[in-house]
């Protein structure tokens, strides 16, 4: 490294050992942080890939004041509008890494995630073709945890070498289904097996749980380290997943997707009696209680929430709890509807 901070090309001499893929949009005010947390790793064989999806703002810019210091950083500018799942396939085909990881623009890493799961995915490559760790979710706004993510071992099935923790394949999915095996913020794996698994376009919401699933769903060895690796900051543009104070439009396009994802997972999968059954009580209570009761009914759509609580009642063989709810939505609906004429 130079004097003035810059990285000389004859540094980066041999083809990267990480890709790591960062989807960004308009991300000017944490563009410099995410970048910061990756050239602060312990770990040096890496190229980072930031996919800009036609941002309007000065975040281009920003990546490319970093990227005349460092060779390792590559702007990627989408040709149009793209979506993160759209920004993280044209990723993919831009990486050269024997390993992939992906990094979301509002994240961070500890300096030694890199480092940590590279040692462990090189010395047990027979064994372990993915790794992934603990997220520690955080408000940005306040720096508050409000959520040690953690795996429950005890309900996990797995075999220990030195602080992993080898997920038994057999049952690798059906953890992914019910909880959580793997997580997009702390995981890297194979350049073969990440490449095979290209993200869903179509989804609005729930889109990195199809996407390990799908992970999950391969014939693959997974490697968990119980300690924390990332942070996910929490904000305005990204609490669907732990609560906070959205607009009716976009929880009914949230809840709307995690029905299509349920869904999915009945149709794209070979799941066991056990597994359909539980997926097709997430989506009935999907329909009802997410999108019919939290969602239609506040904002008096009573004709729609009656709807949700019918599907529910389908998906789940006229379970009476679905029945009570479409008993009881009905006079809302046919009042509501009176007042309209």
């Amino acid at each position: 490294m130079s004097d003035d901070g810059q990285i000389s090309n004859n540094e980066i001499e041999i083809a990267p050992v990480v890709s790591i893929i960062i989807p960004i949009f308009n991300r000017e005010n944490l563009v410099k942080q995410v970048i910061d947390t990756v050239v602060q790793q312990t770990f040096f064989n890496w190229e980072l890939i930031l996919v800009d999806d036609s941002s309007t703002d000065s975040t281009v810019s920003l990546i490319n004041e970093y990227a005349a210091k460092d060779p390792r950083i590559k702007c990627v500018i989408n040709s149009h509008k793209k979506g993160p799942s759209g920004a993280r396939n044209t990723g993919l085909d831009e990486s050269t890494g024997q390993y992939i990881a992906y990094h979301d623009s509002d994240d961070e890493w500890y300096p030694h995630h890199l480092d940590t799961m590279v040692y462990y995915l090189d010395k047990y490559s027979k064994d372990i073709d993915l790794m992934s760790a603990n997220p520690l979710r955080k408000f940005l706004e306040t720096n508050e945890v409000f959520n040690y993510d953690t795996i429950d071992l005890k309900a996990v099935p797995h075999t220990k070498v030195e602080d992993v923790c080898l997920i038994t394949r057999s049952r690798l999915f059906g953890v992914q289904l019910k909880g959580r095996a793997i997580t997009t913020q702390c995981m890297i794996g194979k350049a073969s097996i990440m490449k095979s698994v290209r993200w869903n376009e179509d989804l609005n919401a729930a889109v990195d749980i199809m996407h390990n699933l799908e992970l999950c769903a391969l014939d693959i060895g997974v490697g968990h380290i119980q300690d924390y690796h990332a942070i996910y900051w929490a904000h305005d543009d990204n609490l669907t997943n732990c609560g906070g104070g959205h607009s009716p439009a976009r929880m009914e396009r949230v809840h709307s997707a995690f029905v299509l994802y349920w869904q999915l997972v009945l149709k794209k999968f070979e799941l066991t009696r056990e597994q359909k059954k539980y997926a097709e009580h997430e989506l009935a209570e999907t329909y009802a209680w997410h999108l019919g009761y939290h969602t239609y009914e506040p904002q008096k759509k009573f004709k729609e929430a009656l709807r949700c609580y019918l599907m529910a009642l389908i998906v789940s063989k006229c379970e009476l709890k679905y029945l009570i709810a479409s008993i009881k939505v009905l006079p809302k609906w046919a009042l509501n509807s009176m007042y309209r004429y």
